[in-house]
């Protein structure tokens, strides 16, 4: 797949394109958002040419779902193209699916009528799902990162993964271990993510196949779809403490669903319960300051975002070295509540 190159076609008098998130006319001063009509036909076509004399690159960054973390990360992202490139101009689209692979793939489809050089596809939902829309992006000559593997083969431009998503399970399970107790019987409950989602399914194996499956005395008792909501699992947790209520460890696959677990163990007077979590967002870090949580895996944003920001520009400019851009073992830390 060949990118566009923008700065082939700035000389032309009146070329026009969606702006990007954020953009400012230069002529009335007002900020304009991306519009596109139904079925990607564009209904706003505001001017794109860079007055500076800048080469334009455009890239749709399509987000799963824009929680605290992934706040963070998007942000941090902008913030490398600003500093990192300053040379360029670079416009950026977000779309933030709210969970659900359906908009996700429709959002990927407003991408590509923007034109941009290149989409990045935050694929925390929907796991191989989202493969029609990588398809998309592939009919329409438009290079394409994604952020988690799949399980099926699809023709992406190459994938980013900052960290590796079992890693975070395993430091779960080091958590774990470093409070072992071989005298104890240990009655596990696992809030997942979302069916077909790889990044829950991944955060869970490494725990389990770290901690439970190391142990005679260690037992998964029960495991269940979070969907990396508060409410689906503060939902899920009460119901589990009335039909297990040995249940003494619960393991989230991120701090949202921590909280729903939180809050059903307070209200249920359960504080004998090791909860345990990952990402470090502001609701991890406030769980376990607390003393509500005992741990989470924290991820360092700056880390895999930087990185993440080079491989999205080296893409859009056709200069990725490789096909596949991973950093798999870095950018964690664990946060305890012995730490505070």
């Amino acid at each position: 797949m060949k990118k566009k190159l923008l700065a082939l076609i700035i000389s032309a008098a009146m070329v026009f394109s969606l702006a990007a998130c954020g953009d400012t006319n230069s002529e009335t001063g007002d900020t304009k958002e991306p519009t596109v009509e139904e079925g990607g036909e564009e209904r706003e076509v505001p001017d794109s040419s860079d007055k500076e004399g800048k080469q334009v690159i455009k890239i749709g960054l399509a987000w799963g779902i824009l929680d605290d973390g992934q706040t963070v990360a998007v942000n941090t992202i902008k913030s490398c193209f600003e500093n990192d490139y300053p040379d360029y101009d670079i416009q950026t689209t977000l779309t933030n699916a709210d969970g659900d692979i359906a908009k996700l793939i429709d959002d990927v489809e407003s991408l590509i009528a923007t034109e941009p050089d290149m989409i990045f596809i935050m694929n925390s939902v929907g796991g191989s799902g989202i493969i029609p829309a990588i398809n998309a992006c592939v009919e329409a000559g438009v290079p394409v990162g994604i952020a988690i593997a799949l399980e099926e083969e699809a023709d992406y431009t190459y994938i980013y993964e900052g960290f590796s998503q079992y890693a975070c399970g395993q430091m779960q399970a080091e958590y774990m271990e470093s409070i072992y107790d071989e005298n104890m019987e240990y009655n596990v409950a696992c809030v997942t993510g979302d069916a077909g989602n790889m990044a829950g399914v991944e955060r869970t194996a490494g725990f389990v196949e770290n901690f439970v499956d190391k142990h005679d005395n260690v037992k998964l008792v029960v495991e269940g779809e979070g969907n990396w909501s508060t409410d689906d699992a503060q939902s899920l947790t009460e119901d589990w403490l009335v039909s297990h209520p040995e249940i003494n460890v619960i393991a989230c696959v991120n701090d949202e669903e921590a909280q729903g677990v939180v809050n059903a163990c307070k209200a249920a007077g359960r504080e004998d319960i090791t909860i345990i979590s990952i990402d470090g967002n502001d609701i991890g870090l406030a769980l376990v300051e607390s003393g509500d949580m005992a741990a989470t895996v924290s991820i360092n944003f700056m880390g895999y975002t930087s990185s993440c920001a080079k491989s999205m520009v080296d893409c859009a400019l056709g200069n990725l070295d490789s096909n596949e851009v991973k950093l798999t073992t870095e950018n964690l830390d664990l946060i305890t509540r012995e730490d505070k």
